[in-house]
């Protein structure tokens, strides 16, 4: 995979439970992501559950996981995030 490559998002919903996963593939990408985050977590007051999977040095993926989602916050979060990442597609599973 180019390090020059796109931030790819992933996106998996199942009735209270969504998923969103973004690939990233260099040190900026990967800064991005988090501070991204971060900050829509601090604007929105909610704590979704993080996962990160190293895949290089500077490669990986970043999860964030909602659970018991009953009033389907995670869709906005993940749109705002989308949108602040310049994520042109995402990709639904």
């Amino acid at each position: 995979m180019s390090k020059n490559a796109c931030i790819k998002a992933y996106h998996e919903m199942e009735e209270r439970y969504s998923k969103l996963i973004l690939e990233y593939h260099n040190l900026e990408q990967k800064e991005k992501i988090f501070n991204a985050a971060n900050d829509m977590i601090k604007k929105y007051n909610i704590f979704p559950t993080k996962i990160i999977t190293p895949k290089g040095e500077f490669q990986g993926d970043f999860c964030l996981e909602f659970h018991d989602d009953y009033d389907r916050v995670s869709e906005e979060f993940f749109e705002d995030l989308i949108k602040v990442l310049d994520v042109g597609h995402c990709e639904i599973g």
